[in-house]
């Protein structure tokens, strides 16, 4: 169920594009939506990019204070989406470093996936980088808390960039039969905590469905929480093994969240972080609630990452925004830039 303070979904709260007229789907122009206080709008981005600072109410007093950047890689086709991969870095370090390389002008960062906290960090989620994976989910076969009997195989969320320029979100299993090429699948097929059930044997690609998944960039966590214009944050969270036996990402409970959307068009990209732990005294927020913030975006698809200690959104002078204060160094982050 849905906390009390959830972020309403109504029609009015979501500022859906018109109708296309034929051809691909396109964006309205972008405007700040509904239902949101901003307190501050950044200046000195690249044409096409939107950053902002907001707050929403919860009842009892309490707020959830957050960071968005709205991307319209339609209105500025040099806009970069950069899913990068290393041996551990903060994400100022992989703002820092994209800088200094000088191939790009970057101008945002936030934290990747999932990873284990050791020295260095391991990355347990997929990464693709100009079309090579550079980090696959392991281990693939994943065996639970002490205390359970299960051997999991979970299909999770991923967001990628085709070859087409269009982003896309998918659930996705890095499958043994075709050398650990990512699959999409239609669903997280037969996982669910809440039964429980389990898949008895991993993916393969020629489980039903199955289709060769070829973005190339991309960064893969989960749960999905919007999936064609439908908040599926909640049932997503227990499909894609993320309750993980009560001791995982504790997706309805108020934390620190890092996620990215797209819009119709799937030329736009809504990227949020939102505070929690009380940083700049902010409640956290569940994801069927980050789900819903993204409807108010007018997002089709969206895609939750790492959060907890990991949410980070670094600013285009290369600094923290969200107001941390310490930075966890993480094998994943995502840049975005500009072609020089």
């Amino acid at each position: 169920m849905r906390s009390p303070d959830a972020i309403p979904t109504t029609t009015e709260v979501r500022k859906f594009p018109p109708p296309s007229t034929g051809g691909d789907p396109v964006d309205a122009p972008y405007e700040d939506p509904e239902g949101l206080t901003v307190t501050n709008r950044y200046d000195g981005y690249p044409e096409g990019v939107y950053v902002r600072s907001f707050e929403m109410p919860l009842s009892g007093g309490q707020k959830i204070v957050g960071y968005y950047a709205v991307l319209d890689f339609v209105e500025n086709p040099d806009l970069l989406f950069l899913p990068r991969f290393s041996a551990g870095k903060k994400p100022t370090k992989y703002f820092s470093d994209c800088l200094a390389e000088g191939a790009e002008d970057p101008f945002l960062a936030v934290n990747g996936g999932f990873f284990v906290m050791q020295s260095p960090p391991r990355s347990y989620c997929l990464l693709v980088s100009d079309g090579v994976v550079q980090s696959r989910p392991d281990p693939y076969e994943w065996t639970g808390p002490s205390s359970s009997p299960y051997q999991f195989f979970p299909v999770r969320a991923a967001m990628g960039l085709m070859d087409d320029g269009k982003f896309e979100a998918a659930w996705v299993y890095c499958v043994a039969d075709d050398a650990q090429r990512p699959y999409a699948f239609p669903s997280p097929l037969d996982n669910d905590e809440r039964i429980p059930s389990f898949l008895p044997s991993a993916p393969t690609s020629k489980t039903p469905g199955a289709e060769l998944w070829e973005p190339q960039q991309a960064i893969g966590a989960g749960p999905m929480l919007v999936r064609d214009s439908l908040n599926v944050a909640e049932d997503s969270y227990y499909k894609e093994v993320l309750h993980y036996m009560g001791q995982g990402i504790n997706g309805m409970g108020r934390r620190p969240r890092t996620a990215l959307g797209i819009t119709r068009s799937q030329r736009r990209m809504v990227v949020i972080v939102c505070n929690g732990d009380k940083v700049q005294s902010s409640a956290g927020i569940t994801l069927p609630e980050l789900g819903d913030l993204f409807l108010r975006f007018g997002c089709v698809m969206a895609v939750n990452l790492d959060g907890g200690g990991s949410s980070a959104f670094v600013g285009r002078e290369g600094t923290l925004l969200n107001g941390i204060s310490a930075e966890r160094t993480m094998p994943t982050a995502v840049v975005f830039a500009e072609k020089k």
